[in-house]
């Protein structure tokens, strides 16, 4: 009973700096881990993996982000061998639907 208040007290957080920093540290852990690697797993390239990355900043104030990026630092996705902790963290980070947040690129318009 007291984890389940626990968790519903977590949810029930107002965003404060803290949440958001707590959240940029746990990026910072998650990347730190992903450039250690010697090379990415068959079917991964770099540019894959860093656009992974860029969606979970992008997105970190949302709740389902803060909880994915809680489970691969904290939690039990941690604790797997370094191949499939990259493969899980681009599958589930593909499951929220994240679009890449790259700001708005300028466009040039040719008028005839």
């Amino acid at each position: 009973m007291g984890l389940k208040q626990q968790q519903v007290a977590e949810l029930e957080q107002p965003e404060t700096l803290e949440n958001i920093s707590v959240t940029s540290e746990r990026i910072t852990k998650i990347q730190r881990r992903v450039s250690m690697l010697d090379h990415f797993p068959a079917g991964l390239d770099r540019a894959a993996v860093k656009s992974t990355l860029k969606k979970l900043n992008a997105w970190k104030e949302m709740k389902p982000v803060q909880k994915l990026l809680k489970d691969y630092t904290d939690g039990n996705k941690a604790i797997l061998d370094d191949e499939n902790f990259v493969i899980q963290l681009v599958q589930d980070t593909d499951k929220l639907n994240l679009i890449a947040f790259e700001g708005i690129k300028p466009t040039i318009a040719v008028c005839i």
